[in-house]
């Protein structure tokens, strides 16, 4: 019986390998099917064995410590909350999703899951990158809903995955054999080629050149950010001059200004849109500023700051330290900040062959809040989950105890 019991047990752990490799395939393709393997990952550590170890991750990983801080206030913000139950809800399973982590180190500690998963969302992305030369220039009816070159996911997410994927393959270079280098650049290359000419997601050019900046640096520290800044401006420069897309994306922001100055046209400009979401945010945290509005309640206390105007409302503000800072006050807004500063000190502990691509991740991601509530949004969240697993899976918990110490590099 006992044996029957342990080789069952073995089995949801394969499961919830198995589960994780799957949902870091789908994170940028489907948001029905990573709720489905997100929970499964989470049925099968509830169910599988080893629950001495997953305890131990749980109260003794150096990471999450941080991530606690967060989910607590997340739930306390429940009691005090002016927004409405559904936004409260939803709210909730904003902030819950950083438990997350945990489980998932859990299931990434093996070398070859962890790997496979990195791969599996590489391979989303150049599935994404095929689908989109098909749409674009074969006129193959795919993603219609979604603008250029999008295909599963909105413009913003696709852009982003894929600069990310670009850094990820570029990163691997050294690592694979000689013989699949020249199909990896190619492979780059095209999507460089689809972020610069088939994309209007303009976080996809900031992150593109954000890891081009990261690798160099850690490459050749000064000189190779040096010369990485030049050919960024070359890169640039020939994007903006070659490319009806990045030419009109750019040309945009300037338009954007001009429509905000125009007595506030928002529904006609993002990037006034966002002028007028930032505002308001730290007007409300002002008036709120040790624990804000509560879990949720940032559309409501958004909508009450506007009562009677004609305006542009928005349940959150595209921006993860503002609506921090709005739901959550000053606390919360500095929780999420030690959180960023301790994966980075952690990321120095973080294996060769993992350091550099999780810090440009990191990196890209703490720029990228200050554009979007990446937390709030489910397919970012989760990616930010995933890497953050897969990268910090790879520290052993016997040589944790050190880490604490680590420095800034």
């Amino acid at each position: 019986m006992i044996h029957k019991f342990n080789h069952f047990a073995l089995g949801w752990d394969k499961i919830g390998q198995v589960a994780a490799i799957s949902l870091a395939f789908v994170i940028p393709i489907s948001t029905a099917l990573t709720s489905i393997f997100a929970g499964l990952v989470l049925l099968s550590w509830l169910l599988g064995p080893n629950q001495t170890e997953k305890r131990r991750i749980l109260c003794h990983h150096p990471l999450v410590g941080w991530l606690y801080p967060l989910v607590i206030l997340t739930l306390l913000g429940i009691f005090y909350s002016s927004g409405d139950p559904q936004n409260i809800r939803h709210s909730v399973g904003d902030g819950l999703r950083l438990c997350f982590i945990p489980i998932f180190i859990y299931c990434y500690q093996s070398k070859v899951v962890s790997k496979a998963a990195l791969w599996a969302f590489a391979s989303a992305m150049i599935l994404t990158l095929i689908l989109a030369f098909l749409k674009v220039y074969a006129g193959l009816p795919i993603g219609l809903k979604y603008t250029t070159g999008a295909v599963f996911k909105s413009h913003i997410k696709t852009s982003y995955f894929m600069a990310i994927a670009a850094f990820f393959l570029a990163f691997q270079l050294p690592y694979v054999a000689k013989q699949y280098r020249l199909i990896l650049c190619v492979i780059i290359s095209l999507m460089i080629f689809y972020l610069l000419f088939m994309s209007v997601g303009r976080i996809g050019y900031i992150t593109l050149v954000a890891c081009l900046l990261a690798m160099a640096w850690q490459k050749s520290r000064v000189k190779g950010l040096v010369v990485a800044s030049m050919m960024a401006v070359v890169m640039v420069i020939g994007a903006y001059t070659t490319s009806n897309v990045f030419h009109d994306r750019i040309n945009l922001l300037a338009q954007d200004l001009d429509f905000y100055h125009q007595g506030g046209r928002l529904l006609e400009s993002s990037l006034g849109s966002r002028i007028q979401f930032a505002l308001t945010s730290t007007s409300l945290l002002f008036e709120r500023p040790f624990f804000g509005w509560g879990t949720g309640g940032f559309e409501a206390a958004y909508a009450k700051f506007h009562e009677g105007e004609a305006t542009l409302f928005t349940d959150n503000p595209h921006n993860e330290y503002l609506l921090k800072g709005v739901e959550f006050g000053l606390v919360g807004l500095c929780f999420l900040l030690l959180l960023f500063y301790k994966q980075w000190r952690l990321s120095t502990q973080i294996p060769i062959e993992l350091r550099g691509f999780y810090q440009g991740v990191l990196l890209t991601f703490v720029i990228g809040c200050f554009l979007n509530s990446w937390l709030k949004d489910s397919a970012e969240g989760y990616f930010f989950c995933v890497m953050t697993a897969i990268c910090f899976a790879a520290l052993p918990l016997s040589v944790q105890p050190k880490l604490v110490k680590a420095t800034l590099h």
